[in-house]
Order: structure tokens, then sequence, then C-alpha cells
């Protein structure tokens, strides 16, 4: 009551002051206060959360850098067009950030309240944040209406335009290539510039019966993308011809050389004929469009409008939150704010998918978030000049809290009260049971050990929540036309996203063990909690000690997963994400399917029932792997596995032996078996996998194996090196945290943040060039994929052991 008649008296006093210049002066120095705190955490956000979305994006530009496939202009152009989309979506979480952890820091320093007291109402905090909700909306509907459609455009035609210059790097070695429009390409072996290809096998397609195969040695390759084609100057081959009508009829015509053209029409599509998609389309044809899309036209020009204003949707709402005094400072802040987050992301989703349907106009669908994040701003806002004693709601709260620590002082004296009788045992037990009792104080894990560990995951599980939604956020809007485009249904969507949340916690669990760290030492330094460690007589060595055995575990947790789960979820997403793009799921699309059997056998079959173990048109060829050149050709109309042989019996064919390029010997038969055709029914029904589509002791296996057939495997040797690299970058960044995080100082969890992302973006960006090096063989595979580990390591031994303990 007392506090109430002061805050009256100091109102009337002060009021004749307003319109006096220097108050004014007073208010214009305030609220540039205000702006700039608000603005150095909306800035640091910024920076998280655009570096969250765009750590994808280093894989593809690393690659393109290392291989010189574009000059180091179009290189920055295509680095420059990934911002403009990416900030569509971060501003106006950066926003919302920026005034929950301002107003947030300002709450718990008391200087709100210093505010009040002054006769300053909170209401009056509206106008600085007003200033920089409209500068967020003005730049972000600068991007959405003109510089995002224009990125996008710029991006997918100048990538459009790279890969027609650098058709050969298209092309991958040891996978049958189904996308050309007449012929099917095999290639052993492919040099690092793309240019020069070993072992090369080439099968006309489109005949009924007829079949023309090519074969040579070696060729070199030249990219004509004007003409849309490839030039493949062939080395020491030959071509085979035979008709399965006739099977006397077979010709062999050697060549020294020969110049072979390829289309390359279905790996890069015309420039001109590309179908601008609507995320790149004018904001004057979204709204003209009456075509059969229209409402998908309707949808994305809403979605330009509705990111804009969110800024004040997400500013509104965060000012009588903020302003609220809370314990947990800037880590409840920035729970808050992913909790917004997520659900106004989720509101917008699931307005979209109604205004797609037809359920709602998209007007109403696509502005379901903002309205909601509004009303409940709009809710707050009265309540935001009342205490936290004075709000009916936080009554009860408050009643609760209360409860709730009298229960748990409770069962504190019970068990200080059953300490203290362990104790007066133990004292008539004698100096044995002490001298034990005082062993047993020194082991682990001690009260501090838990305690860090338990602020440390609380970190790391709320950081790899915020990344891990705003991500699949992000990649769901990428998505988005594609799913409209090919009538995806949402459960198929569901499962992608369900697959690639493994694929995401492995990728971004260093980087969440890394800010954890900061975090978790930079609140406790701030807090003077280290300081009162070492009055304790506790080492920071050992401080040190529970985050490290966490990393590790981190490490072990991420291998193992790596191990088991991961494989089989990255072949799941990549089968679903080609189904949403409108891609065929299966490497194979025409009705003769070739694969590679044992000892360098090629099979082709037109039909394969896996039920019965039956082939239908099989035709199997012997190649000799030094030359290249066909030993031995097998061809049957018919082909059953025996299980009593353990072999296939061959029906209706023939059988051609090969010698210095001409036939050696020529049998017909109507029921043969061959003892070579050793492949089981089970060889030929399996999938072809990525790197990342294997465990480690698969891909070891896989490479040892065409290594040993002098293959160049330099890509597949860094992929296996990063497996276990990778997980370790976990405890070594930790390692490296851990002094950094007493350079924070006062600024907590926001300077931990800050630091963080730096060390994160140096760490990607050099892992990501390095092992594009090692993938091209300008490094050693080692080297490439341990390079990173171990300078960080070693910096991060430095620094541990100059830090003042």
């Amino acid at each position: 009551m007392q506090f109430a008649l002061h805050a009256v008296f100091v109102r009337k006093r002060l009021k004749p002051l307003v319109l006096h210049s220097p108050f004014r002066l007073i208010m214009r120095i305030l609220d540039r206060y205000i702006v700039r705190e608000i603005f150095r955490h909306a800035l640091l956000g910024l920076v998280v959360f655009t570096f969250v979305f765009f750590v994808p994006q280093l894989v593809r530009l690393t690659a393109l850098f290392v291989r010189h496939t574009g000059s180091g202009f179009q290189i920055a152009e295509l680095f420059l067009c990934i911002f403009p989309g990416v900030l569509t979506f971060t501003v106006p979480m950066a926003i919302l950030i920026g005034v929950l952890l301002g107003l947030g820091r300002m709450s718990s320093d008391s200087e709100i309240i210093a505010m009040t007291a002054l006769g300053i109402g909170r209401r009056r905090i509206l106008l600085p944040v007003a200033v920089l909700a409209a500068t967020g909306c003005a730049a972000t509907l600068a991007m959405t209406l003109w510089l995002a459609p224009l990125a996008v455009h710029t991006f997918r035609g100048l990538e459009t335009e790279l890969a027609a210059s650098q058709l050969n790097f298209a092309i991958q070695p040891r996978v049958f290539d189904e996308r050309f429009p007449h012929e099917i390409l095999y290639v052993n072996d492919i040099s690092a510039s793309g240019t020069q290809w070993r072992g090369v096998f080439l099968a006309e397609t489109g005949g009924e019966n007829a079949s023309r195969i090519t074969l040579a040695e070696s060729a070199v390759v030249v990219a004509e993308p004007k003409q849309g084609k490839l030039e493949l100057h062939l080395k020491g081959g030959s071509t085979h011809d035979f008709d399965r009508e006739d099977p006397d009829h077979y010709s062999v015509t050697a060549f020294g050389q020969s110049d072979w053209p390829i289309e390359v029409t279905g790996i890069v599509p015309p420039q001109q004929l590309r179908q601008a998609k609507n995320d790149e389309r004018p904001v004057r044809d979204l709204a003209g469009d009456s075509g059969p899309n229209w409402r998908e036209a309707r949808v994305e020009l809403q979605r330009r409008f509705a990111f804009p204003a969110a800024c004040f949707a997400f500013a509104l709402i965060a000012v009588p939150i903020g302003s609220q005094p809370r314990r947990g400072g800037r880590a409840a802040g920035s729970l808050i704010a992913v909790l917004l987050i997520a659900g106004y992301y989720l509101l917008l989703i699931f307005g979209s998918g109604l205004a797609r349907e037809g359920t709602v106009p998209p007007s109403i669908g696509l502005w379901m978030g903002n309205f909601a994040l509004v009303a409940c701003g709009l809710f707050l806002l009265p309540r935001m000049e009342q205490f936290r004693g004075e709000i009916r709601w936080f009554q009860s709260y408050n009643w609760i809290r209360a409860w709730l620590r009298l229960r748990k002082l409770k069962r504190a004296r019970a068990r200080a009260a059953a300490a203290r009788a362990a104790n007066g045992a133990r004292a008539h037990a004698g100096p044995e049971a002490f001298a034990s009792t005082v062993t047993s104080s020194g082991s682990f894990p001690r009260l501090m050990d838990i305690y860090l560990l338990r602020r440390f995951f609380s970190y790391f599980l709320l950081l790899m929540l915020a990344f891990i939604f705003l991500f699949e956020a992000f990649t769901f809007f990428e998505l988005l036309d594609d799913i409209a485009r090919h009538r995806i249904a949402f459960f198929v969507v569901v499962d992608y996203f369900r697959y690639l949340t493994p694929y995401l916690l492995y990728q971004l669990a260093p980087l969440g063990a890394l800010v954890a760290t900061l975090v978790t030492i930079g609140v406790m330094s701030k807090n003077n909690e280290i300081v009162a460690c070492k009055a304790s007589g506790i080492s920071l060595y050992r401080l040190a000690a529970p985050l490290l055995l966490a990393g590790i575990g981190l490490t072990s947790t991420m291998i193992l997963l790596d191990d088991t789960f991961l494989p089989y979820a990255n072949q799941r997403q990549d089968a679903l994400r080609n189904q949403i793009k409108g891609r065929p799921a299966q490497t194979y699309t025409q009705p003769q399917r070739w694969i590679f059997g044992d000892n360098a056998k090629v099979y082709n079959y037109d039909l394969f029932d896996p039920n019965q173990n039956l082939f239908g048109g099989l035709s199997v060829l012997e190649i000799d792997p030094s030359t290249f050149e066909i030993r031995r050709r097998v061809f049957a109309s018919r082909a059953q596995w025996s299980d009593a042989q353990n072999l296939w019996v061959l029906e209706s064919g023939w059988v051609r032996d090969f010698s210095d390029g001409t036939v050696a010997k020529y049998e017909q038969f109507k029921v043969k078996d061959l003892p070579e055709l050793t492949e089981p029914p089970a060889y030929f029904h399996r999938e072809v996998r990525q790197a990342y589509q294997m465990n480690w002791a698969e891909l070891r296996r896989y490479a040892a194996s065409l290594q040993k057939a002098g293959f160049d495997v330099s890509a597949l040797l860094v992929q296996w090196h990063r497996k276990l690299a990778f997980p370790l970058i976990a405890p070594i960044s930790m390692l490296l945290a851990f002094p950094f995080a007493f350079l924070v100082g006062t600024r907590g969890a926001v300077g931990g943040v800050a630091i963080g992302v730096a060390i994160g973006i140096l760490y990607w960006l050099g892992a990501e060039l390095l092992t594009a090096m090692g993938g091209v063989g300008q490094l050693p595979p080692f080297l490439a994929g341990w390079a990173p580990d171990i300078i960080f390591f070693f910096l991060g031994l430095y620094f541990f052991f100059k830090m003042p303990t």
C-alpha cells in the first residue's frame, strides 16, 4: 500500500516535467538505449538462426570452389543468393529473440522497475520496439516481394548454367546411369578433373530386338552445354551388335579412336525450358494467376505478406512477456522464444495445408499464426503494467510454488535428520568408518558434477530442439511447392521428417554441445559460481571433467547411432525426398536392368521375379578389367535358379567367347548351366547405397573391394575417416569451449552463444573445404578427414592449460 502511494506521488511530481525539453531528451536517450539493447540480441539471434539454415549449403559451395566449376564471381553470387530466402525466415525470429532477451535482461537487472518508479509506464517500451519491428518488417517485405524471388531465380539459373558447363561432374563412377535419352552409361573410374574416364561402357536403348554395346578402355570428355551434349573421345574399344531374332548374326567392330556424342537433356534441362516455380515468380504473376494452380499461387502470395507482418506480431507478444521479471534470465527468454516460434510455424503449416485443400481461403490460412500472436499480445498487454502479485493467475501460481517449496523443505529436513543419525553411528564405529567416509567423499560423481551435468544437458536439449525444429520448418517451406505440385500425402511428409530427424541430431549434436558448454560455464562465471568453486578448492581442471565425460558419452552415442539406425534412416529419407521431388524412387528406370556381378561380370535382364527366382531375357558379359574388352557373352531367353545345384539353369540361348576382338567360339543351347554364374537371387534385388547410407564397417569393405580392383576411392575413404572423426569433434569442441567460456565475462548465455557460433562457423567451413579437397585427390584421405579434429584438439589443449586455475 505504501509503495502504491509512493508511486502515485512520484507520478504527480514528474507529470509537469513531461512537456519539458530535458525530459524529452531523457526519453530519446532511453529509447536509444532500449533499441540498442534489443538490437544486439536480435543481431546475435539472426546470426545463429542464419548459420543453422546455411550449414547444409556449405557442402555444395565448397565442392564448387574446390573443383573450380565456376569463377570466383559466380560462386560468390551463388553464396549471396542463398541469404534472401533464409533471412525471410530468420528476421522475424530475430525480432522475437531480441525483444525477449533484451527486455528480459533489463527486467532481471531491475531497470524496468526503475523506469516504473520514475513514472514511465511499461507501455512506453512499445515505441522503440515498434521502430525495430517496422525496420524488420520493411527489410523482410523487401526480401519477400523483390529480393528473395530474384535471388531464387538467379540461383537456379546459375546452378543450371554451372551444371551445364561442367556436365562431366554430374556423372558418378561405378553407377549405371540411365538419365540419357538413348544410352545407358557406366564409367569405372573418373579423374579428379572429371575429364579423364577409364573403363567406359555404353549400351544403346530403344530397340525391340537389336542390341548394341560399346566398350572403351579410356575416354577424354568435352562438355558442350550449348549443344546439350557430351563429346566422348573414346580410345581402345569395340562395338558389339546382335539381333535376338537372329542369334547367328553378330558383329564386332574394333577401333583405336572414336568420337561419340551423348545427349544430356536428361541430366540438365535446357534453361529456356525450365519452368519457374511459385517461389521465384513476381507478385504480379501470382496475383493474376487464374489457371488450375491458382490456389498455390495465392498461398505463396499470402506467405510473402504474412512473414513481414510476423515481425509486428512477435514484437507485440514479446513486450509483455519480456518485461515481466522472471528467474532464469536469458535462458528462460530463449526457451519462451523457441516455444513461440514453434507454435507460430506449426499454425502456419497447418493453415497453409487447409488453404491448399480449399478448406479455408489462403488469406485466412496463412495468417492464422499472426492472428494468434496478436490476440495473445493484446490479451497480455494490459497486464504488463501490473506486478506479479497483482495478477490473479500469478497469485495461484505463487501459491502452487510455495506449496511445492514447502514439500521440498520437509524432504530436505528428513534427509538431514537421516544423515545426522548416520553420522552419529559412524562416530561410534571408530576411525575406520571415518576413513572410509573421507575416501568416499572424493568419489565421482560429486554434487557439483551432477549440478554441472544437469545444467549442461538442459541447455543442450533446448538448443537441439531449437536447431532441429527451425531447420525442419525451413525445409518444409522449401519443399512446400513440390508437395503441392506432386500431391504428396500428409503421412509421407511426416515420415520424411521423422527419418530426417536422426540425421539432424547427428549433424547438429557437436554444435549443440559446444554452445551448451559455453552457456553453462558462462552463466556460472557471471553468477560468481566459478569463484565459489575456486574458493572451496575445486580446480578448473576437475570442474571440466564431467563435461568432457559427457562429450565422450555423446561421441559414443553418435558412433552407435551411425553404426545402427542412421544408415537405414538416411536411405528412407532419401527415398521419401525423391518421392516428394517427383524423382523416380529407384535407380533403374528402363525395362532393361543393369548390375555388376563378381569377377567383372555385367548382368542385363528384361524381367526378374524375386518370388520365383526367374530371369527373362538375361544377358551376361564377362569383361577383362585390364583392357575393358568382352571375353565372353551369354544370352538366355529364360533363367531359373536351382536350389539343389546352387546355380542358374539357362534355357534357349547361346554363348560366345572372344579373343583379340573376334568371336573365337559360338555355341547354342536349349538348356545349360554355367558354374561361373555364382550370384544368388538375393544379389539382384539389393539396393545401391551412398557413403552416408552405410555404417563404418560396410563402407570400409566397399571401399576396400573397389580399391583392390584399382579404382580411385579417395572420396569414399574421406567419408570413412569422417565417420569416426566427426563424432569426436564433440568432446574436442567442448575442450576448446571451456577456456573460451571465461572470456565471456559478464555476458553470460549471450556471449557463450556468440562465441559458440563463431567457433562452429570456423569448424564447418574448414571441415567442408578439406573434405571437398580430399574427395578430388588434392589431400590424402586421412588428412582431409582428421585435420579439423587435430587442429581444434591442439588449440583446445593450448587454451585449456593456459587457464588461470
